[in-house]
């Protein structure tokens, strides 16, 4: 329970760290009584939450402690430490973690984080009925701080309020988390700053003073402000950017409407101008589908627009994708916009035909049957459930449409991701499943033929919005296919060009079929010298997530679906083996035959400490500089690159032997359960 406490510290500056947890804890001793009601707050929450058997894993990343640690620090700034201070902290302690769970339910249903507004409600309250109670007035204190030190006002405003955020206003305090800020994130430092003389300079126009500005209690407001909605809850870029500083624009003009009602009963307006502010930008944002949010957030804003970006260029997770519905070389008869049919709101769609030496037909195309195209299979492009289907209307006559019904024989799939496919043009009676059945991919699921409004075979495919017939449609992306000898990964065919699916050997996917608590153990040669050992081990943690661990803890995090093998996160040491392999092999297709690829590496598995944080930091101005695509071959086994090569044993699973630079990596024996 010591991470659950130390975390509750940090997670007030948007952190996950115990080590920061700790550094901030010691430096609330700055006031004796913050530090103590704050101890006593937390230690509070927790026993009431074993007390109603709140599960741990709640409580772990502090996620509904802070509140609770926020208003003993509140009631700690106002009152000395005596017994009845000490339970009036313990109780409102209690009410702060009640109501922080009942806020995550309610609010968490519209994608609105809880912030600190049950701090600010429950706070708020105590200090008006503390009014009533006379015997805590005995313990009200001046809120000096043990030692401070002098600095000039433009300076000493902004470390005040970095310190105000846990009741500190002092400089010392202000130092050590803005020294925290810059250790750990450079860019919610920066965006910190920005933000609060970004205010001050707003605040200053409005009242005509820069003093007074800089003089404002609330003005830490700017700050949070700033750091959430550029870097915590939406992601570090310009845009998001320009979003945090119209934010604080408004939290300037809410937190001076609020002081002149607050004043008149003697309270302050704590983080209310902060909390309102962002709650809203947050719910307008999440109801209008803003793509900027940061829905996977890491420990830090930049490991959080590492993570998406990798996800953008190597995976294109801001696309829809789906696969081929068929298998074999087949050529892009017409594509999005097309010459013929594809217009309006139905130009996102794709017809294709097979061609041999230029033509789509033998003989003299007059029968239906001389269409190469005709009567092949047609496989499922994505898993899901089958939500409508006709297969009933006859193939038309070489040379007649039915413009009657134009889907002519169709099939619509919803996917396990949600989207509509819709295929169509299929032969009649050809249909192998019904409404209500679940396929999966590449199963074969009916024929190609020539119903509805067709001239000639083909077979028709789109991603649309609604499960129903003639929906609009939507722009979408095969996931892989292949031109010539190369894979091409979530794009689009040119007009005419041929393209095949790709065939998976089953056997390359036993031999990447890892099992959990399996151990590879390698030699490590240098220039041919035996120098060591190197071992990894298959783990998975509380996500479901498999990963490579090494000795020194290092993990390299895998996923294998229908047609790939791929690593998609690196987290340990700047210097390791694991982080070689993912760089030599980020990527693998489950084929053996002779191809080339392409895939994109991540600015942190490329560069040393410096040049990534530089180019992290240009990545939020120009996304494009982050990854760096590299090619890739393939051939039987044995995937090879600029940054080394590996082997695949024909019978043994896993990696046989790894080679980068002068170290070879040579599998040593079978594996180890």
């Amino acid at each position: 329970m010591i991470q659950v406490f130390l975390r509750a510290y940090s997670s007030l500056l948007f952190l996950d760290s115990v080590y920061v947890g700790g550094l901030l804890f010691a430096m609330t001793f700055l006031n004796y009584s913050v530090a103590i009601s704050g101890v006593v707050a937390i230690v509070s929450a927790m026993l009431f939450a074993q007390l109603i058997n709140v599960r741990d894993e709640y409580l772990l990343r502090g996620f509904y402690i802070y509140n609770s640690l926020l208003a003993g620090m509140g009631i700690g700034y106002m009152f000395t430490p005596t017994p009845l201070s000490l339970f009036f902290v313990a109780i409102l302690s209690v009410l702060t973690f009640l109501i922080s769970f009942m806020f995550n339910r309610i609010m968490g249903t519209y994608g609105i984080p809880i912030l600190s507004l049950p701090f600010a409600i429950v706070t708020i309250f105590s200090y008006l009925a503390s009014l009533k109670y006379s015997a805590l007035f005995s313990s009200l204190i001046q809120k000096n701080m043990i030692f401070d030190i002098d600095l000039p006002l433009v300076i000493s405003s902004l470390l005040k309020s970095f310190g105000t955020i846990f009741f500190l206003p002092n400089n010392i305090a202000g130092i050590i988390i803005m020294l925290i800020l810059l250790y750990h994130s450079r860019m919610m430092f920066m965006v910190a700053i920005i933000g609060f003389y970004f205010g001050i300079a707003i605040h200053s126009l409005f009242i005509g003073s820069i003093e007074q500005a800089l003089y404002d209690v609330y003005a830490f407001n700017y700050i949070i402000t700033a750091m959430a909605l550029c870097g915590v809850f939406l992601l570090p870029t310009l845009r998001n950017f320009a979003i945090s500083m119209i934010a604080v624009i408004i939290v300037v003009i809410i937190a001076d409407a609020m002081s002149v009602f607050f004043n008149y009963y003697a309270i302050t307006v704590f983080t209310i101008p902060f909390n309102l502010t962002v709650s809203v930008f947050i719910f307008m944002l999440y109801l209008v589908g803003y793509k900027g949010f940061n829905y996977f957030p890491q420990h830090t804003p930049e490991e959080s627009l590492s993570h998406y970006l990798s996800n953008i260029f190597r995976f294109a997770s801001n696309k829809i994708k789906i696969g081929l519905p068929f298998s074999g070389s087949w050529n892009v008869y017409q594509a999005f916009n097309g010459e013929w049919t594809h217009k309006g709101v139905w130009k996102y769609a794709y017809d294709f035909v097979i061609k041999k030496e230029g033509s789509t037909f033998a003989n003299d195309g007059y029968y239906l049957e001389d269409y190469y195209c005709y009567g092949e299979s047609i496989l499922s492009p994505a898993s899901g459930y089958v939500v409508a289907c006709r297969h009933d209307l006859e193939d038309n006559p070489i040379g007649k449409v039915d413009k009657v019904n134009n889907w002519g024989n169709y099939i619509i799939i919803k996917t396990d991701a949600g989207i509509f496919i819709e295929i169509s043009h299929l032969l009649q009676y050809s249909l192998n499943v019904s409404t209500g059945d679940y396929i999966n991919i590449n199963s074969v699921i009916a024929k190609c033929g020539n119903s509805g409004y067709s001239p000639q075979p083909h077979l028709h495919i789109q991603v649309q919005k609604f499960g129903v017939i003639g929906s609009e449609t939507l722009s979408f992306y095969f996931s892989e296919y292949m031109k010539n000898d190369e894979i091409i990964f979530n794009e689009l065919p040119l007009l005419g060009e041929d393209i095949k699916s790709l065939i998976v050997n089953q056997h390359f996917v036993e031999k990447l079929s890892f099992a959990l608590d399996e151990k590879y153990s390698y030699d490590i040669l240098k220039d041919d010298h035996l120098i060591g050992e190197f071992s990894i081990q298959v783990k998975m943690n509380d996500f479901g997530e498999f990963y490579f661990e090494d000795n020194k803890l290092n993990k390299l995090f895998f996923y294998t679906n229908v047609n790939q093998f791929y690593f998609y996160k690196y987290d340990g040491k700047e210097i390791s083996y694991l982080k070689n392999i993912f760089k030599i092999v980020p990527k693998l297709p489950l084929i053996t035959a002779k191809v080339q690829y392409d895939d994109y590496i991540p600015a942190h598995l490329l560069y040393g400490n410096l040049k990534k944080v530089f180019i992290q930091f240009i990545a939020s101005f120009n996304q494009d500089v982050y990854v760096k695509k590299y090619r890739y071959s393939l051939e039987n086994y044995h995937v090879k690159s600029e940054f080394g090569e590996v082997n695949f044993d024909t019978y043994k699973k896993g990696f046989k032997n790894i080679e980068f630079e002068n170290i070879k990596l040579m599998r040593k024996d079978d594996v180890q359960l």
